[in-house]
């Protein structure tokens, strides 16, 4: 029994004495935070359906920034871009130098430019060496052949300009050997096999340099085709993502308002109407006529009071069906007399007598 009084319920809604096993360092703060609490929720709690959905709109709006940004990070990745692939050419071990590389995952249906650039230097025996082959296979990791290109090049002397030390490095050809032109590899997992040089450089040259290409850098490049629809979003992938991402988080956020926000605004503005009782009318009954009309509603006719005088008689309206409940009476029509005003005759008790004169 004492158990049940020291946790019963106090009309103000708080449990009496429940604090009152703990030390008073501690029974102060917390009756102060147990007030706190309940009071709190004692004003939260009439505004409970309205902060409830509002809760989650605003709980939901990160979720949404993560898939919105999510969705352009996957719109950027899609988006096809150029690449570059360094080459590592190999001497000494076949007829001309070669390099064999694996090419980045490549867009499918997207045409690429491919192309081969060299860092030459300037030496004799490049400048005297002539005309050389570059050769471009792509083929799959099953050795099935995608693209095949030869293209012959040639090393001329740099010509100096006054700015040319600018982009260029002194003592160093750029060469660019174009070999693939829009080119579409649907296959991803490709590789790349080049060869640079002749294949007859067991001769020599005039002071016996072997005929063989000297290169200090190579490098394999693929450019995208800008064609069509595609082609605008490959010209900005940056802005096709960021507007991707924009266009997600906005459709997103009317969908998720469309579905919670009306629950608050229904609550808010929405006030019980009293429900008024229906008001039964008494249908209202007509006047009676005098009884003088009453002959003329049967058809009697009723004649002017007018000397030697014809006057038009009025006669009753047909009776019109009425619905059943309602008392009605016809109303006749009176026609104006085409004589002369009617005069009022003169009673022969207001004129004197012969006897009385």
């Amino acid at each position: 029994m004492d158990e049940e009084e020291k946790y019963a319920v106090s009309p103000g809604g708080t449990t009496q004495d429940a604090f009152a096993d703990y030390p008073f360092v501690l029974r102060v703060p917390l009756k102060l935070c147990a007030g706190f609490l309940s009071s709190g929720f004692r004003f939260i709690r009439p505004y409970a359906p309205q902060l409830v959905p509002l809760a989650v709109f605003v709980c939901a709006i990160p979720a949404l920034l993560f898939f919105s940004f999510s969705s352009g990070w996957f719109v950027w990745r899609s988006i096809a871009v150029g690449w570059e692939v360094p080459l590592y050419l190999q001497y000494g071990d076949g007829p001309s130098p070669y390099a064999h590389v694996a090419l980045p995952p490549l867009v499918s249906r997207q045409a690429y430019d491919v192309s081969l650039h060299l860092q030459v230097p300037t030496s004799p025996s490049n400048l005297e060496l002539g005309n050389f082959m570059a050769s471009l296979t792509i083929a799959t990791a099953s050795n099935q052949t995608l693209a095949v290109a030869r293209r012959p090049a040639l090393v001329l002397p740099m010509t100096s300009t006054p700015f040319s030390f600018v982009w260029t490095k002194p003592g160093v050809i750029e060469l660019t050997i174009p070999m693939l032109t829009n080119v579409e590899m649907a296959k991803s997992g490709a590789s790349a096999h080049v060869e640079i040089g002749r294949r007859d450089q067991w001769k020599t040259i005039r002071t016996g340099e072997g005929r063989e290409l000297s290169v200090s850098s190579a490098m394999l490049r693929g450019v995208v085709v800008h064609h069509g629809l595609r082609g605008i979003l490959t010209r900005f992938p940056l802005l096709t993502s960021m507007l991707a991402a924009a266009s997600f988080f906005f459709i997103s956020f009317v969908i998720l308002a469309s579905c919670i926000l009306p629950a608050v605004e229904w609550q808010f503005h929405e006030e019980p109407q009293p429900i008024e009782p229906a008001v039964y009318e008494k249908p209202r009954r007509a006047r009676r006529r005098p009884r003088d009309e009453s002959k003329i509603r049967r058809g009697v006719p009723r004649r002017s009071p007018s000397h030697g005088s014809s006057s038009r008689t009025s006669f009753s309206v047909t009776q019109q069906q009425e619905p059943q409940g309602i008392k009605t009476e016809d109303i006749p029509i009176e026609f104006p007399s085409e004589t002369t005003p009617l005069r009022r005759r003169r009673s022969r008790l207001s004129q004197p007598s012969e006897s009385e004169e």
